[in-house]
């Protein structure tokens, strides 16, 4: 079987390669990953394919570890995006062929690469996708020969790279679509860039430009992309070509930008019919990172533990499938702003998106990060409950279980391994926040304390008490008696409470 390529394509689908073949570097793309390329590159396709974009992406890989370049330069940065599910009452099961991204670059290895395309003279739009953990302030050393390591210290060299090459022409600024779920990511990336450019001492000249000749746009993204699918062979018989870079998706997507008319014109994404509003983030932003993000995190780390491996075989167990709807019926919706007329339609509309059949979303890719996530995603909700509240419950037995779920393996190990009761899995986490559940294992496996002492620990001194003993509970009913006996006792304890 012939590999996805444009070589393949010429022989196979001409046209395919002919409307994007040529075009001018329009997107910097920091991420390279299933998500963007599932998400934004796949609406670049479609703007092209109907000559409302007229433009291509050049994909930065945001970390020195990354792995999909070497299959994009393979395939000529070509890729499928399969997507299945069901959309307004419409099955939908269709491979979609993407050739919008023509560069796909390693900062670390090929910096001067990064600067060029910064550079490019049509370029218009930087885009990023690197999680929660991305969009954070770090303190880095300044070097133009070689890349920054955190993502806002790329943008602010590649913007000041930009503003050199062209004498800081206020015409040649972008419009920066963080596609990051942190609130107000546009003015987060913003503050962190204004930070870098004093730390670095760049100059009042440049803050200048970067302030009046850029746009930071609020964004909400919304589509849940699985990625390559284990099944790999039935979708490439189907296609009848090998793709190592095949991306499933839902057909469902929603693209908010809080932008001006410059936004609209550069990025004319209502005009292809695509999911898009431009306006206030906040209304969607909150239910969704509340509706369908915060239950993802509070539920991978039970149902992982229970012996399940995806969402949609999670909401095929009445025990996991309690503790999900419980979640978001109970403990989540009561305490969101909205009136009941907008927020039981998005929450029914989210619990049968978790329910798609063809989608194999992994619970350990929901795992990723997920310290940092449950603080941002779920945390803020937990806060709206009265200590002494049984919805408290729902919010300690998911803490609880991503304890168990860091657990590591066995001393002598990587620390970048979890052990989860015997289920390993990577854990994708920051270095501090791995070692720290080292320690805090290491320390309950010696006994030099109790489960207890443990999430004290990850608590801190300040945690109200009746929460730190919930969550301390549920590790203790985990470790001793499993997943499977907690979840299933579990819905039927906090039901007799709440009623």
């Amino acid at each position: 079987m012939e590999r996805l390529s444009y070589d393949y394509l010429r022989k196979h689908d001409p046209h395919q390669v002919q409307h994007n073949t040529g075009l001018p570097v329009k997107v910097l793309q920091i991420g390279e990953g299933n998500f963007m390329r599932g998400f934004l590159d796949w609406m670049i396709e479609h703007m092209n394919r109907q000559g409302l974009f007229n433009g291509s992406v050049a994909a930065l890989q945001p970390t020195p570890h990354g792995r999909k370049l070497p299959d994009l330069h393979a395939q000529d940065n070509a890729y499928t995006v399969q997507l299945r599910g069901r959309l307004d009452g419409q099955t939908i099961d269709r491979a979609d062929v993407v050739t919008s991204i023509s560069a796909s670059i390693n900062p670390y290895e090929e910096w001067d690469r990064a600067v060029a395309a910064a550079c490019e003279p049509a370029l218009e739009i930087l885009t990023s996708n690197t999680t929660e953990a991305g969009l954070v302030y770090q303190e880095e050393d300044w070097n133009r020969e070689t890349s920054p390591l955190s993502f806002p210290g790329k943008t602010t060299q590649l913007l000041y790279e930009r503003y050199l090459a062209f004498d800081g022409d206020p015409d040649k600024g972008l419009v920066l679509l963080p596609c990051e779920l942190v609130e107000r990511n546009g003015d987060v990336l913003k503050d962190i860039v204004l930070r870098k450019i004093e730390d670095w001492s760049l100059g009042e000249d440049f803050r200048r430009w970067v302030m009046e000749c850029n746009e930071f746009c609020q964004t909400l993204v919304d589509r849940i992309v699985t990625g390559y699918p284990e099944n790999i062979e039935e979708f490439e018989q189907k296609v009848g070509y090998e793709d190592r870079l095949f991306t499933v998706a839902e057909p469902y997507h929603l693209f908010v930008i809080e932008g001006g008319e410059r936004v609209r014109r550069v990025l004319p994404l209502q005009d292809a019919g695509l999911n898009a509003v431009y306006g206030p983030v906040q209304d969607y932003a909150e239910l969704k990172i509340r509706l369908l993000n915060a239950p993802h995190t509070m539920m991978f780390a039970p149902a992982f533990l229970y012996g399940v491996d995806t969402v949609y075989e999670s909401m095929q167990n009445r025990h996991i499938r309690a503790f999900v709807e419980g979640a978001v019926n109970h403990a989540i919706k009561p305490v969101l702003p909205y009136n009941k007329e907008q927020k039981d339609p998005f929450a029914q509309g989210v619990l049968e998106r978790f329910e798609n059949p063809y989608q194999r979303h992994m619970l350990t890719d929901l795992g990723q990060n997920a310290v940092q996530k449950f603080g941002t995603r779920v945390q803020p909700l937990w806060e709206k409950w009265g200590s002494s509240d049984p919805e408290n419950q729902y919010f300690a037995l998911a803490l609880a279980a991503l304890l168990v779920y860091y657990q590591p393996q066995e001393k002598g190990q990587e620390k970048v391994q979890g052990h989860a009761l015997g289920r390993n899995m990577p854990l994708r986490e920051s270095e501090d926040v791995v070692n720290l559940m080292y320690d805090l294992w290491d320390g309950y496996n010696k006994g030099e304390h109790s489960a207890a002492g443990l999430v004290q620990s990850f608590l801190g001194d300040e945690a109200d008490p009746v929460r730190l003993s919930l969550v301390s509970d549920y590790v203790d009913a985990l470790l001793k008696n499993g997943a499977v006996s907690v979840l299933e006792q579990f819905h039927q304890d906090v039901k007799e409470e709440i009623q």
